[in-house]
């Protein structure tokens, strides 16, 4: 009877160790795959939620760093306010290009605004960025001349006007009949000037 026992224990063990493989490869069979997907799923949306994190602090962010851009426009100028030019020679050629352009386009002929002369003008008293400065002398009918400083004003690169003086010139009338008006003529002196983006060291006084 003894021996009958222990053969049911050990047949037993042995049902329970064949039980145990069975289940283990199942396991790897069947549900190994399910559970490593599910882990790197985990993985993956961890690290989603990191980026997601790390984004949502940068998109933060832009706010302020579109005030900082902003301020930095403001205090120094965006570069389409400069001159292409990047030397005294080649910002002076450039600004007298500009200028005689606008004139131009505002006469149909040369006797309605005419340019007298330009001459360049070394700046005395820099600022921040080096200025390029031409002296002009024109005679120009007024209504050519009112068209011709408001699109110096609204040109881009900025230019800007200083020291501007008008003085209406005396035309005589022609005794002759059948002529038309002679309208009235401006003499017209003015500063003319215009910024490279090259910052000037200014010594200390």
């Amino acid at each position: 009877m003894t021996a009958i026992h222990k053969n049911s224990d050990m047949n037993r063990w042995y049902a329970l160790v064949v039980l145990l493989i069975l289940l283990v490869m199942v396991y790897f069979i069947a549900f190994h795959g399910i559970v490593s997907d599910h882990a790197l799923l985990n993985e993956e949306i961890a690290e989603l939620e990191s980026d997601r994190q790390e984004y949502t602090e940068l998109a933060s962010l832009i706010p302020e760093l579109q005030k900082r851009i902003k301020n930095v426009k403001e205090t120094v100028g965006d570069n389409t306010n400069f001159l292409v030019a990047d030397s005294y020679n080649l910002g002076t050629a450039e600004l007298s290009h500009i200028f005689k352009t606008i004139v131009n386009g505002n006469r149909v002929e040369r006797s309605e605004c005419d340019i007298i002369s330009n001459t360049n003008y070394v700046d005395k008293n820099p600022d921040q960025f080096e200025k390029i400065i031409i002296k002009v002398r024109m005679r120009c009918q007024f209504e050519k001349m009112i068209k011709t400083i408001s699109d110096i004003e609204g040109n881009v690169p900025h230019l800007f006007i200083d020291n501007l003086l008008l003085d209406q010139r005396v035309i005589r009338r022609s005794s002759r009949r059948n002529l038309p008006p002679v309208r009235p003529m401006l003499e017209v002196r003015f500063d003319l000037y215009a910024y490279m983006n090259k910052p000037v060291k200014v010594r200390d006084q």
